[in-house]
């Protein structure tokens, strides 16, 4: 069950019923959802027109090996890290995929996990495919930061907005995954549930207060430590946003001397967003932009 997006969730599936569109982008933060609806969607209406029963399809479609489902994602590499983008490599054999006729009689679906992941090779293939889809074919595009997202492939989609949970719908996921609710990582993850999951593996209460103490460290040497010692616990893209939010509630509450520390570090995490920088170097710009907002001048120069 989808909890918290039934009006999202509807309107995309009388979409696909209807075949209004052949796209759409699920756009809204990461974390909130927006890839298992996606999933469960397209294999729900898939089971609607195969001949398998909706077992089959449903195993099938989870070990990747049923012929009309077709999910991208970043993939890990030979040391099992997960790569920093979708790459061309993987559109390229999407693409080739779908210039084959179809294995068996129904509609294909592609979910794209996530589209403003995809580097701009990979973008630029599939908006040729966007342009003049197969027949019967639908893309699914979960996207989490629309302004990344090429403006032509944009133009091509209809945008499904998928907005944060609410605390009492939060609370029932978590719940309806085994866990206790915890009410200071509840805040912290903002309404996302895949948020609030990704801080209890990365740690739970205390990687948010090693975040808190990054802000407090002034040798740049000390803070260098701390930042290789806090990234063997997540990556630097999601403390990135740790310490966003961290800044984005003190900021509510004080407003003079957070909300400039929390803008600065935004605007960074969104202009870095998909660069190929070292992890270690963009948390430490992050942490010293929540510092003193002024360090704006040395990094963009």
């Amino acid at each position: 069950m989808i909890i918290g997006h039934a009006s999202s969730y509807a309107a995309l599936e009388t979409a696909l019923e209807n075949h209004q569109h052949h796209a759409f982008l699920l756009n809204g933060i990461i974390g909130i959802g927006k890839a298992l609806a996606a999933k469960h969607l397209a294999i729900a209406t898939l089971i609607k027109f195969s001949p398998f029963s909706p077992n089959i399809v449903q195993q099938q479609c989870a070990n990747g090996s049923y012929p009309n489902y077709f999910y991208i994602s970043q993939v890990t590499d030979d040391d099992g890290k997960q790569k920093h983008e979708i790459t061309i490599e993987q559109a390229r054999t999407l693409l080739n995929s779908l210039k084959q006729k179809a294995a068996i009689s129904g509609p294909r679906i592609v979910v794209i996990d996530a589209i403003d992941q995809m580097n701009r090779q990979a973008a630029n293939a599939l908006l040729k495919i966007l342009e003049e889809p197969p027949q019967d074919t639908f893309f699914l595009l979960v996207c989490h930061s629309l302004g990344s997202v090429l403006p032509t492939i944009r133009s091509r989609c209809i945008k499904v907005d998928f907005k944060p949970l609410s605390h009492a719908d939060m609370e029932e996921v978590i719940k309806q995954q085994g866990g206790e609710v915890d009410s200071a990582i509840l805040n912290m993850a903002a309404g996302a549930p895949g948020v609030y999951q990704k801080i209890q593996v990365a740690g739970g209460a205390s990687v948010l207060q090693s975040i808190k103490k990054l802000l407090h460290i002034t040798n740049l040497n000390d803070l260098k430590s701390s930042i290789q010692e806090i990234l063997k616990q997540s990556d630097d893209t999601f403390l990135g946003y740790l310490l966003h939010q961290f800044l984005y509630q003190e900021a509510l509450k004080d407003p003079q001397n957070y909300a400039h520390s929390a803008q600065a570090v935004e605007k960074f995490m969104r202009y870095t967003y998909g660069a190929h920088l070292d992890g270690a170097h963009r948390l430490q710009a992050s942490v010293l932009l929540a510092q003193n907002p002024e360090h704006e001048r040395a990094i963009y120069g």
